[in-house]
């Protein structure tokens, strides 16, 4: 009896094992061929340095669940791909690091059967990683840090130099120490020709790998790039170019200028319509000013912002609302007033300049039938009467109600309603340009298009507005024979 139990338990205990051999895979490639994810996460991610964010190849990447630790390491586009056992969803830590570069640690939660993307590390540089010069020679020079984003020209007000570091590694990626430094040069790629200039013109690293620059300003805005250069072994490195904005100066009242979207807008009657006041302001060398100068606006008429500041080309631009007060210069008459624009120059003097805007009314339209005797004498008559094969001039006149020329955008139009046979031509299709002043009389001629033919008939001709200032029209009524 007591052999037939230890011949069971055993068949039992056989019978798991092979169980278990069919469940779980022992082939050691099954891990690395990337292909069979049973009971692993794949995990994909990314190093590169914080500084540039070039990618580092050769750093290399622990990966541990608190019990099992496996590692990996990246290409030369810094990037990695590794399987990780797992029995079951766990969180990980991921560590990655690099000589020359402080560790990073990220930590995420695997889910079984998943490919999973890990979080970009971006190491920071460990300058104290080649204190004994263990570097190889130089390979790459790189920006390590500028005193300032962008500075001003010659007399600005602002920031007339600017300090520049640059990094030279290996081509590990590891800092040059001491016994590796080298000659560093410095140039503009570009540069507005102003004046400005770099000092000195070339150095010698230092013992933490660093060269550094400083660039004075001239007289001319505009962009900068300068460039750091070596020549090691005979052969030359070089940085990307740096690039460094320089702004203008004080505003200067030979270069301020200031001007409406339009000239003419249709809005005297009416409240809360929208222009656009532009003002553009440069310097004494002739550049835009500084980027954020101030720029204080008001006006006769409505309701204006207060204030704006330049963008990068001396330009700012703020809107104004139709209102009350309606305009009405005392030089020019109701309809018109002016916007003013004032800033402080460098000799803390505030000036001004400005710009006449008109607000037209509405269309007032008026036609009339001309004659034309023999000497060329021009009269007017009261109705339209056209001879067989003859011909009558007309002359209308468009306007808003207090005598201004109507915003652009109008449209005038001659009719002609006849049984017999008469044409126009001259100005029977005007569309308003943007003025203040002229176009507000045209002229145009009907004629009897078939002298051959006598066809008396009645005849109504017609002139119509049609626009922002509204519509309008008038006739006059005759003969065609």
């Amino acid at each position: 009896m007591k052999k037939n139990y230890i011949l069971f338990a055993f068949i039992l205990l056989l019978s798991a094992f092979i169980m278990s051999c069919d469940t779980k895979s022992t082939n050691p490639d099954d891990d690395n061929d990337g292909t069979d994810t049973t009971d692993v996460v794949v995990l994909n991610g990314q190093v590169v340095a914080a500084e540039s964010g070039d990618p580092l190849s050769g750093a290399i990447i622990k990966i541990s669940d608190g019990l099992t630790v496996k590692g990996a390491t990246t290409g030369a586009d810094g990037k990695f791909k590794t399987n990780f056992e797992l029995t079951s969803d766990a969180d990980l830590s991921i560590i990655a690091f690099k000589a020359g570069y402080f560790q990073d640690t990220t930590e995420i939660f695997a889910i079984v059967n998943t490919e999973m993307e890990v979080p970009l590390f971006q190491l920071q540089r460990d300058e104290s990683a080649n204190v004994a010069g263990y570097s190889g020679k130089a390979s790459s020079i790189y920006l390590y840090s500028q005193s300032s984003e962008f500075v001003g020209v010659t007399a600005s007000g602002a920031a007339e130099n600017i300090d520049i570091v640059f990094e030279i590694s290996d081509s590990s990626g590891i800092i040059i120490g001491e016994s590796n430094s080298i000659e560093v040069s410095f140039r503009f790629g570009s540069a507005p020709n102003g004046g400005e200039y770099l000092y000195p013109s070339s150095v010698i690293s230092n013992a933490l790998g660093k060269a550094a620059v400083s660039m004075k300003t001239g007289t001319k805005a505009g962009v900068a790039q300068i460039i750091a250069e070596a020549v090691v072994d005979g052969k030359p490195i070089a940085s990307k170019p740096i690039s460094v904005t320089i702004h203008g100066g004080f505003p200067d009242m030979a270069h301020f200028s200031i001007g409406p979207e339009k000239l003419n807008y249709p809005y005297f009657y009416k409240i809360n319509e929208e222009a656009k006041i532009t003002v553009l302001i440069g310097d004494k060398y002739s550049n835009p000013v500084r980027t954020g100068t101030a720029v204080y606006f008001s006006s006769d008429a409505g309701v204006i912002a207060g204030s704006a500041l330049t963008n990068d080309m001396g330009v700012a631009t703020v809107s104004m609302l139709s209102g009350y007060p309606k305009p009405n210069d005392p030089t020019y008459g109701p309809g018109f007033f002016f916007v003013y624009a004032s800033t402080v120059n460098e000799n803390e003097e505030e000036i001004t300049t400005r710009t006449r805007l008109l607000f037209s009314g509405i269309p007032v339209v008026t036609l009339t039938p001309l004659n034309i005797d023999t000497l060329g004498n021009v009269s007017q008559v009261g109705s339209v009467d056209i001879g067989n094969g003859g011909i009558q001039s007309f002359m209308y006149t468009v306007n808003d109600d207090m005598g201004h020329p109507l915003a652009s955008g109008n449209n005038y139009s001659v009719g002609i309603a006849t049984e017999g046979d008469a044409g126009a031509g001259g100005d029977i299709n005007v569309t308003m340009p943007d003025t203040q002043q002229g176009n507000t009389v045209f002229y145009f001629v009907v004629q009897d298009t078939k002298p051959d033919e006598l066809k008396p008939a009645a005849i109504t001709v017609t002139v119509s507005v049609n626009g922002p200032n509204g519509r309008a029209s008038a006739s006059v009524h005759g003969i065609t024979r």
